[in-house]
């Protein structure tokens, strides 16, 4: 049985990250799921708007009905400048990984060297990607059918309205 890894920022979770997740979770040699939230020191930029916490309580009711029955943890992790104290800090949080995921190229070459890394199955990755759903908020454009409804009802009250 795979131990797997899931790192992204998160911001936003969108439609990509669930069909990613669930596809995942609903491999047969898959027995664990840890979502790890990357650049959890981070919040109130433009490339990271949302804190740590946000994100994880916005995954956390955006899958409940996945992770229903699923063993599925959700850690942070911080940014480090030394590529080989983020994949030390990475280890602690998920030290049986064996399988990782992960859309972002500088993560999977970081991950390679202690487990397999496969492509998550993102859906339709121009659209939905966490850069063009921050500029279609900051433009006030509609992002309804991009993200979970947890996820626009969050952004909705919150930062983004």
């Amino acid at each position: 049985m795979e131990k797997a890894v899931f790192v992204g920022r998160f911001q936003p979770l969108h439609n990509g990250h669930v069909n990613a997740i669930r596809n995942i979770i609903e491999q047969d040699d898959i027995d664990h799921l840890h979502i790890i939230i990357g650049s959890a020191d981070k919040k109130d930029t433009d490339s990271n708007p949302l804190s740590f916490e946000t994100r994880k309580d916005i995954i956390s009711k955006s899958l409940q009905n996945l992770i229903e029955n699923r063993q599925i943890s959700i850690s942070g992790l911080d940014d480090c400048t030394d590529d080989d104290e983020w994949i030390k800090n990475l280890r602690q949080i998920a030290p049986d990984a064996t399988v990782a995921y992960s859309g972002n190229g500088w993560t999977r070459r970081c991950m390679e060297p202690f487990c397999k890394v496969e492509d998550p199955d993102f859906l339709d990755k121009e659209i939905l990607n966490g850069t063009n759903i921050r500029l279609r908020i900051k433009e006030k454009k509609e992002i309804k059918h991009l993200v979970p409804v947890k996820v626009f009802e969050i952004l909705s009250k919150d930062r983004y309205k």
